[in-house]
């Protein structure tokens, strides 16, 4: 939120987190429903709350090795997540992020695409290292009046640096999130502060949380649950989630079979909650040509906009 909240697919996403499209008024939006909008060759992002959020945090040293989990079922997720992480090469999705503010009682609503390219095999040890690209695409959202807003927010990750363009001010603001050298993973859980419930392995996973299995998924979330199953992680004392970013838990909800992600939802300590729903994700399937184009995290003239970078 992008990602604290892309963080928080995506989380976000916050890989999650204006300008417009014509959509129809709020009450005629079903819950369960994503649209399908043709996006325009621009995007038109202002420098909101999310992008500072998503490119916020420092990770911490990490805690040591803790014991793997006792229960059977837990342990055998948590294997298949690792057989699909083992061999992903790209995932694209459309989703919904539900950013709930528990002090105000609200919940605001955001739906787009989200895509994730995986670097190639580096060939030698000493060759310089890759990070995988990431960029979420939100078009519209849903404000907790209920007022349904022309709304473009686009975020792209690309060699450590998280790019927010807002075409209609003319305004690029780039912040270096890793060092260009670092081998550290922003999208990696527990390693950055762009974690996707995508591409992760067993190994980081137990390293950085107490994994228990997840309760159902809410309504509110999914009104049919069935075929769904699911992991909840504990970030461990230590660790930057638990100490500067303040989440005590994170449910994470997959698809029986195939393991494809049907939702995440983080929680944090004073109540707030980011939830994304994933809608007909794909693996390997390649990216067309309109995820690649928001993919690309492309210059822009200085004379007619004005760069920033933090």
């Amino acid at each position: 939120m992008v990602l604290r909240q892309a963080a928080n697919l995506v989380f976000v996403l916050s890989f999650a987190t204006g300008s417009a499209f014509a959509h129809q008024a709020a009450n005629q939006v079903d819950d369960d429903a994503v649209g399908s909008e043709s996006l325009p060759p621009c995007c038109t992002p202002a420098e909101s709350p999310l992008a500072v959020r998503i490119a916020a945090g420092a990770v911490s040293s990490g805690p040591e090795q803790a014991d793997p989990p006792s229960d059977p079922a837990v342990m055998t997720l948590l294997d298949a997540i690792d057989a699909q992480s083992a061999s992903l090469e790209d995932f694209s999705s459309r989703v919904r992020m539900d950013s709930y503010d528990d002090l105000a009682d609200e919940t605001e609503k955001r739906f787009g695409r989200v895509y994730l390219v995986m670097p190639p095999p580096a060939e030698t040890d000493s060759e310089k290292t890759q990070h995988r690209r990431a960029a979420i695409v939100f078009e519209r959202s849903i404000e907790p009046s209920g007022r349904a807003r022309e709304r473009l927010e686009h975020f792209v990750l690309v060699d450590g640096v998280l790019s927010d363009y807002d075409h209609e001010a003319k305004r690029l603001v780039r912040r270096r999130v890793v060092d260009p050298d670092a081998r550290r993973d922003p999208l990696r859980l527990g390693e950055g502060p762009i974690p996707l419930p995508i591409g992760q392995r067993k190994e980081d996973i137990l390293k950085y949380f107490d994994v228990t299995t997840a309760p159902p998924i809410p309504p509110r979330v999914l009104k049919d649950a069935e075929g769904v199953v699911g992991l909840h992680l504990v970030p461990r004392p230590g660790t930057e989630m638990a100490d500067a970013r303040k989440i005590i838990g994170i449910d994470l909800w997959v698809r029986k079979g195939t393991h494809l992600p049907v939702a995440v939802e983080i929680h944090e300590r004073d109540g707030d909650r980011t939830s994304v729903r994933f809608f007909d994700p794909s693996i390997n399937a390649g990216v067309d040509e309109e995820g690649r184009r928001w993919l690309n995290a492309p210059d822009v003239d200085p004379k007619a906009w004005r760069i920033e970078s933090k």
